[in-house]
């Protein structure tokens, strides 16, 4: 049981990621609410395809808790029945509208970015899973604890999931649901170190360095999915993308912040490597390396926000790209030790 420990730590680890970047495609193409409902789309196991399936039709059998749109509202089965006309149905109560949101568009496509998102966040779910099993019968304390707080913060994030869909992207839940998320990923990362067992000695102030640019960068990441949310926002107010950074930059501090928060996140990060010199073992050097080029092409991005149209596909980009940042530089903390 032990020798399977590691394999599933990266698939958890792995899958969780897979996990983040399906829900930063979500934001990028605004499917969050493709699927009206949750754990099931518009009360369907496998959603809809085409409008058809959720538009009302005389003679089709619906279960309860079928979902339809009609006359821009959302409607709920109440019981299993043959739809026959619908004003008698909704007068009988067969039909209820869903009052949990007034959310009523369907889009195929965001239905099945969405869905695939909530497919991911389920398989996600199996290698934690099966890591915690195997880590107790293992006995191995230290990982078992990890992998259970790794299944709880899964079951938050899971929780959290569903709020967001019930109150139609309440603000700062989505931020909060990205930060459920990272933990994840940074408790699977350290149950990696730990099973791997390689651990440097470092110099205090390098890892001391270290520690304060994992800060910096967390506070970067929050402030820029804070951002994020101000994006959709001026989205559904009809601003154009070439319009945002003027408008961001004229009337939104936090995007300020962040955008020269970028300096003091690059600083941090400068200090640890010149502080745990030219030399070191192999894999030091890769993540050293790997943290840089990620922090080289994230200043590219956030040029292409501040001076370009703001393009769709770079705001996932972004966001992945400081994760990395974070993440590498984390396994790395975790690698290390002070002397």
């Amino acid at each position: 049981m032990r020798r399977a420990l590691l394999p599933l730590a990266r698939a958890s680890f792995w899958l969780a990621f897979l996990v983040v970047l399906a829900g930063s495609v979500v934001r990028m193409t605004g499917s969050g609410m493709g699927c009206p409902d949750w754990p099931k789309c518009f009360g369907l196991l496998v959603p809809p395809t085409e409008e058809a399936q959720v538009t009302w039709t005389p003679g089709a059998h619906y279960d309860e808790g079928r979902m339809l749109v009609k006359n821009d509202t959302l409607w709920v089965a109440q019981t299993a029945f043959v739809a026959r006309d619908f004003d008698l149905e909704r007068t009988r109560g067969q039909w209820q509208p869903y009052l949990k949101h007034d959310y009523a568009t369907f889009n195929a496509a965001h239905t099945w970015i969405e869905f695939i998102n909530r497919l991911l966040g389920a398989l996600a779910g199996l290698p934690a899973v099966l890591l915690l099993l195997a880590a107790a019968l293992s006995r191995d304390l230290r990982t078992t604890l990890l992998a259970l707080l790794g299944v709880l913060a899964l079951g938050f994030v899971a929780w959290l999931g569903k709020l967001v869909v019930d109150g139609n992207l309440i603000p700062h839940s989505i931020t909060i649901h990205m930060l459920g998320a990272l933990a994840i990923l940074c408790i699977d990362s350290v149950i990696i170190q730990g099973l791997r067992g390689l651990t440097v000695r470092w110099h205090r102030s390098a890892r001391l360095g270290l520690g304060v640019a994992l800060l910096v960068t967390l506070a970067q990441i929050l402030t820029g999915t804070e951002v994020r949310e101000t994006v959709d926002v001026l989205f559904k107010q009809g601003l154009d993308r070439p319009d945002l950074a003027a408008s961001l930059a004229e009337s939104q501090v936090l995007y300020l912040i962040h955008r020269s928060g970028y300096w003091v996140v690059l600083l941090a990060h400068a200090f640890w490597m010149w502080r745990m010199g030219p030399f070191g073992h192999t894999h030091v050097l890769r993540a050293r390396n790997l943290v840089a080029l990620l922090l080289l092409a994230q200043l590219v991005t956030g040029i292409l926000f501040a001076y370009g149209a703001f393009p769709a596909w770079a705001q996932p980009l972004h966001l992945l790209l400081g994760l990395g940042v974070f993440l590498t530089s984390w396994g790395l903390f975790w690698r290390t030790t002070s002397r």
